[in-house]
């Protein structure tokens, strides 16, 4: 049977192709002009956050996310414990999507500071914490729903 692909995963596949592609003309460039292009640390870092948050909603999304199953699986309140679990995933989350947020608006507002190289405005790069933040925490009160009924 064919998985189907959610949504976060085109985009971090995306994501992820612009970093390769991105590294790569760093790489050749680097030793055919042996000249390095500063920006592209900028971009990889910022891309391999969000693709790694995106992995964070999509593992909550299948219940693949760490776990340590050798002792949950011999505890009597295994139900609990994974319900326990969700319920601290979904508080920080929640904190992370504030404090993020909060970072974005202020650094829009007040701060307006700018990248080393590029010199674009940082909010650009860390918009996308709190726009996936709200998606994991969709992810994990989802699998809160479904996940329950599975154990």
């Amino acid at each position: 049977m064919e998985e189907k692909i959610e949504p976060e995963g085109y985009v971090a596949a995306v994501l992820l192709l612009i970093m390769i592609l991105v590294a790569f003309v760093n790489v050749v460039t680097r030793y055919l002009f042996h000249a390095s292009i500063a920006f592209t640390e900028e971009i990889e870092v910022a891309f391999f956050v969000w693709v790694t948050f995106l992995g964070i909603g999509m593992a909550f999304r299948k219940g693949s996310h760490l776990a340590m199953v050798f002792v949950r699986d011999r505890l009597p309140i295994r139900k609990h414990l994974i319900i326990f679990g969700q319920v601290l995933s979904l508080i920080l989350f929640i904190v992370v999507f504030y404090l993020t947020a909060r970072y974005v608006y202020l650094d829009m507002t007040m701060y307006h500071s700018t990248t080393m190289a590029l010199g674009i405005p940082m909010w650009v790069y860390t918009i996308g914490m709190p726009i996936i933040s709200i998606l994991v925490i969709f992810r994990i009160i989802q699998s809160m729903r479904g996940g329950i009924k599975n154990v």
